[in-house]
């Protein structure tokens, strides 16, 4: 009887890992489609700032510095700090599947290593 109810309990498990590995391919396409909506903020950013660039060189040609050249000069930095922070984002998300896949890796060895000290028992 023991070893019908040890088979039960391995196909439990295997049936518990697809599903497991099912739900980490659906949190990979999640975090894929992050990583475009990211790409498409960061493109967006970079257009912004290559405009306001333009811009604040038309408005620095002035003598002296203009409030709306001071005021640019402070909006280019902000989203030049926003675009760095973004590719920072961009680059933590693209690590997360890889660090997902070996943190539930190395979950299932130890569980499995416990599980099988417990059978042999």
């Amino acid at each position: 009887m023991p070893a019908t109810t040890d088979r039960a309990y391995l196909a439990h498990i295997a049936d518990t890992v697809t599903v497991i590995e099912h739900q980490l391919g659906q949190h990979r396409e999640v975090q894929q489609n992050i990583l475009v909506v990211l790409n498409e903020l960061l493109a967006t950013n970079q257009a912004q700032s290559e405009m306001l660039a333009e811009i604040l060189g038309a408005a620095s040609q002035e003598v002296e510095p203009t409030p709306v050249a001071q005021a640019l000069a402070g909006l280019a930095a902000q989203i030049q700090k926003l675009d760095e922070n973004q590719t920072n984002l961009m680059a933590r998300v693209a690590e997360l599947p890889e660090a997902i896949g070996k943190q539930f890796e190395a979950s299932l060895k130890e569980w499995s290593t416990v599980t099988a000290a417990a059978l042999t028992c």
